[in-house]
């Protein structure tokens, strides 16, 4: 079967892979499916998944939910996009069915995290039962989400101690972190309230020490969110600063075109005036008057320049 990833029994201790797959999903058990593949749904429908079920765990586009059912829940949740050549902030969509004693994954793209816990669970140090595998699971795309954060907050940082020299690719590096904030925010925070109705419903099927380790990923999922706000914030008060910069050093160059527009106003005047290509000119039949006039443009210059800086014009 195709559509089936992979597939562990928690029944026993260590957990097992399931090698017989041809039969109904067994209770105690989590299969990992790829949810775009061929059989999957008439596979589901042999294991007596209603068909709404069905359609919620294939349909194309979703957004993080929690959604509690007479024998089980729906929970959909989202994990950055580390595969590569991908973007991160694309976040890809993972949904989970507990149905009767089983655990679903569905998934689309592979998953780090689910990596990592299928990996842990062949080390035989993975998660010792179904609860124990869905806080598992919650940590590790909290981990991955954290990773992604902590490199933007980094670059937020260093932005700021960088100062504001080169500013037109200091504003697409804003605007490159902006919208990737923007992106995780985007699932993070419905994320978030996913996990609170899931934290409070699970407080009847979990022991207490499972419960609060599920308490301490939804705090996590809290924090991260407050981290991807702040630095929003951040991003803007960046912008801000930037524009300021900009506008800065555009008045700066203003002022000195001011400056020394004024200096050569007068002299202007002065070279037009003395241009005139007409009869009763001054110093038209004198050898000398060029370098005498040349002259008293330099002095002119001088006085003018010395007169703004005494005005302290600069």
């Amino acid at each position: 079967m195709a559509f089936i990833i992979d597939a562990w029994d928690f029944n026993q201790q260590p957990a097992s892979r399931v090698t017989d797959l041809t039969g109904k999903p067994v209770v105690g058990c989590w299969y990992h499916l790829e949810r775009d593949t061929d059989g999957l749904e008439d596979w589901l429908k042999q294991a007596d998944i209603p068909e709404p079920l069905i359609d919620a765990m294939t349909e194309e586009d979703t957004r993080p939910r929690f959604q509690r059912l007479k024998e089980g829940f729906v929970l959909l949740l989202r994990g950055v996009n580390l595969n590569q050549g991908a973007a991160p902030e694309d976040m890809l969509s993972l949904r989970i069915l507990s149905y009767k004693g089983v655990i679903y994954t569905f998934r689309k793209r592979p998953f780090k995290a689910i990596t990592h816990i299928r990996e842990s669970l062949e080390k035989q140090d993975g998660p010792d039962d179904l609860n124990d595998f869905l806080v598992h699971l919650v940590e590790q795309l909290n981990l991955r989400i954290e990773d992604v954060i902590d490199a933007v907050e980094v670059k937020i940082e260093d932005m700021e101690a960088g100062g504001y020299d080169n500013t037109a690719v200091q504003q697409q590096e804003i605007s490159k972190l902006h919208r990737r904030l923007l992106r995780l925010n985007r699932f993070v925070r419905p994320q978030l309230a996913a996990l609170d109705k899931f934290t409070t419903e699970s407080e009847r099927s979990m022991d207490n020490e499972m419960h609060q380790w599920l308490l301490n990923e939804r705090d996590t999922t809290q924090r991260l969110l407050e981290q991807i706000d702040l630095m929003l914030e951040q991003l803007w008060m960046q912008r801000e600063l930037l524009q300021q910069a900009v506008a800065e050093k555009m008045n700066r160059n203003t002022y000195w075109l001011s400056v020394i527009a004024g200096v050569f106003l007068p002299l202007s005047f002065l070279t037009g005036v003395f241009g005139i290509n007409i009869g009763g000119m001054p110093g038209v039949e004198n050898e000398d008057a060029f370098e005498i006039f040349t002259y008293a443009l330099v002095v002119i210059a001088v006085i003018e320049f010395l007169l703004l800086r005494r005005l302290r014009f600069w």
